[in-house]
């Protein structure tokens, strides 16, 4: 290892006293940046004294421009409009474009039909319109409209309704289902 890796072991480890830290001023300028300008002014040395020892030391350094990058020759040409590349160009078919579009068109028109029959078998029920369970099976026929939607195939059985205005798991679901053909009809146009 290096004479400056060494002290600046000792700096991290603690090992070194003020006046070695104050003696090399890239050792206080670190020693201010890991342990804080607060540690310098407990120890006792200057922020200011350091920070003119430090100047000084790069003084030496020959050349005034330690700083300065040097950049390539600006004589280089620049790419002319005509030797860019061409664009590419995507050959659609119109009848791609036809068909994909009337598929978006389908898919959300089904989407708002199932979200539509969704709600209105969910609020006002299926029961108003298709024919429910007799009312000598069960007391509840008569009230119970909406369609379970998992009993829809046993529509005279007294269980296959439920009251109106309650959300099922299965409304949830059908749902979610129609309102993401409704988004996916949306993306495909």
């Amino acid at each position: 290892m290096t004479d400056d890796s060494n002290r600046l072991r000792e700096l991290l480890d603690g090992k070194l006293s003020p006046e070695e830290i104050a003696e090399d001023p890239v050792l206080s300028s670190l020693a201010e940046r890991i342990y804080g300008s607060d540690f310098l002014e407990q120890v006792g040395i200057s922020r200011g004294e350091t920070k003119r020892s430090l100047a000084e030391k790069f003084s030496e350094v020959e050349g005034d421009d330690l700083l300065v990058e040097i950049s390539p020759d600006d004589s280089l040409p620049l790419p002319m409009p005509d030797d860019m590349p061409d664009v590419p160009s995507y050959d659609l078919s119109d009848d791609d474009v036809i068909s994909r579009s009337l598929v978006s068109k389908l898919t959300i028109i089904g989407g708002f039909t199932g979200l539509t029959l969704v709600i209105v078998n969910l609020f006002y029920g299926f029961g108003n319109f298709l024919g429910g369970c007799a009312t000598s099976l069960h007391d509840t026929c008569g009230v119970s409209m909406k369609l379970n939607w998992l009993d829809f195939h046993r529509m005279g059985a007294y269980d296959a309704w439920g009251p109106t205005g309650s959300i099922g798991i299965p409304d949830i679901v059908l749902s979610v289902i129609c309102a993401l053909t409704i988004i996916l009809g949306f993306r495909r146009s």
